[in-house]
């Protein structure tokens, strides 16, 4: 959907620009993951569950790409500089490096996006609705997702309510990849590709993107992750993004989905 009143031009050099900092992005986790420890003949075991190699990811991705870049090129350097603007960044991207050891500190980022929206106006990664009930609706789309994924590789059908509900906590307030990395691959890459790409196209763009970064981690294949499980639930998370336009559904939707893909 193109955004009337806004230049092809502009909508083409946004695109580009996030495409480009995908790239960078990449670059960057696949040195990070692989080339690092080949270049230092590093045990790669070691070094993916090492604490070095995880303030790496999440000082650069997780601050960096994820959190800061996505503002400041929303919003500008003549906004991102002040320091009513500047100073929660700072906090929210400290908070996102800082997550693993001190549980539940991301959950501070949250915060910092709330209030940068209603200070700044963040609508242009998202945070906006196009009415409750099609939001509503989206959630439930996605969390019947996780329900389905849960019941065909379920051997007994025994329902776990607390164990669920905890992992969607900790999912939505204590895990960044709820809010920085949605925001970048949702509010951020989704949004801009789709205002100038084929928007059917787009999700499936989206999903081999993140299935690629994914792949890219030893981690996720040491612990037999299933990549084209990957691969569909993002295409279709990025498919309702570009229904609702609206990061907050997709948050709450992430966080539905993992509540139901472990109730049973």
């Amino acid at each position: 959907m193109r955004d009337k009143g806004v230049p092809d031009s502009l909508r083409k050099k946004k695109a580009k620009h996030a495409l480009i900092i995908w790239a960078c992005f990449f670059l960057v986790t696949v040195s990070a993951n692989l080339l690092v420890p080949f270049a230092f003949h590093l045990n790669l075991h070691e070094w993916t569950y090492s604490t070095t190699k995880g303030l790496i990811i999440f000082s650069v991705n997780y601050a960096g790409f994820f959190l800061i870049l996505p503002l400041l090129l929303t919003k500008g350097w003549m906004t991102f500089k002040k320091p009513s603007f500047f100073l929660p960044v700072a906090a929210a991207a400290v908070s996102v490096v800082l997550w693993y050891p001190i549980h539940y500190i991301a959950a501070i980022a949250i915060i910092v996006y709330i209030y940068l929206h209603w200070r700044f106006d963040l609508s242009e990664l998202g945070f906006r609705s196009k009415g409750w009930r099609g939001d509503v609706a989206s959630i439930v789309i996605v969390g019947s997702l996780g329900f389905l994924l849960a019941l065909s590789s379920a051997n007994v059908i025994q329902f776990t309510f607390l164990p669920a509900l905890s992992a969607a906590s900790f999912r939505m307030f204590g895990n960044p990849a709820s809010t920085a990395e949605n925001l970048f691959y949702f509010g951020f890459l989704t949004e801009r590709l789709g205002k100038q790409l084929n928007h059917y196209a787009v999700p499936f763009l989206i999903g081999t993107m993140y299935t690629l970064h994914e792949l890219s981690n030893p981690e996720y294949w040491y612990e037999g992750l299933p990549f084209v499980y990957v691969f569909i639930g993002v295409t279709l998370f990025a498919a309702v993004y570009l229904w609702r336009r609206n990061i907050v559904a997709t948050w709450l939707g992430d966080g539905f989905q993992w509540f139901m893909s472990r109730i049973v």
